[in-house]
């Protein structure tokens, strides 16, 4: 049984994978990253066209100053005071909800305007454009657009291979010739996981590629092919126990 209050959640939550990349950010964070175009593409399938049936409406925007970047120093007493300048916008997003009812979420973008970057004060001169992005998709993140992205399952590589494959059935033209096509591959896969398994040399080696394979198929909810894995994974056991007794 369906929720309602779901209902836009459940319409938004996956994401294909060809709309995000891979990024790092200060510190050496690494995350996945969001097409903006491909936000915007879901809000109108979900709402209407921008302007219409969802939009935004600007609340603030301003430069903070942040720490100096550049001072004075007793070898350059006239040097310039700089400071990292910071552009933040903050939005009210909007969108017709049941029955039409206007509906508002607000949020904050910010971006690097005036910083350092390789030892270089930079200026970036599409700071507001970047900012209003950021906002718009902060906004969007409550609703469940990306869902499955803000929650870490793009950090599984077995949940980004089934999303794909989804997608491909969603986009091809003739879907039953891919789900088809997406069969017999996946029965190539299990073929060889098979005899990767049958070939493990040591009872850890035959854990992990045990663990991977189980991951891959459950996420794909393949009950078939978990049994036929179990199975090979025991076969493989019973052999290397034999032969260290």
């Amino acid at each position: 049984m369906s929720n309602i209050n779901m209902r836009i959640w459940d319409q938004v939550d996956t994401t294909d994978p060809s709309a995000t990349k891979n990024f790092t950010g200060m510190g050496g964070f690494k995350g996945t990253a969001i097409k903006p175009t491909y936000l915007m593409r879901k809000a109108t399938e979900v709402f209407g066209p921008c302007g219409e049936g969802w939009g935004w409406t600007v609340l603030e925007d301003r430069f903070d100053d942040g720490a100096p970047i550049q001072a004075p120093t007793k070898e350059w007493p006239e040097a310039p005071l700089i400071t990292a300048k910071l552009h933040t916008v903050k939005i009210q997003l909007w969108y017709l909800g049941k029955d039409g009812q206007r509906c508002t979420v607000e949020h904050y973008g910010h971006t690097p305007f005036v910083h350092l970057q390789q030892g270089k004060i930079i200026t970036d001169w599409e700071a507001a454009k970047k900012s209003l992005t950021d906002a718009i998709g902060k906004c969007l993140q409550p609703l469940g657009f990306a869902a499955d992205i803000h929650m870490g399952l793009f950090d599984d590589a077995s949940y980004v291979e089934t999303v794909r494959s989804e997608v491909a059935i969603e986009k091809a033209e003739d879907q039953a010739a891919e789900q088809e096509r997406q069969r017999l591959e996946r029965l190539d896969w299990l073929k060889s996981s098979v005899e990767t398994m049958a070939g493990a040399v040591t009872m850890h080696e035959l854990k992990i590629l045990n663990t991977r394979f189980i991951k891959s198929a459950t996420a794909r909810n393949e009950a078939a092919f978990i049994r036929r894995i179990t199975e090979a994974f025991e076969e493989r056991k019973a052999q290397l126990e034999g032969a260290a007794a």
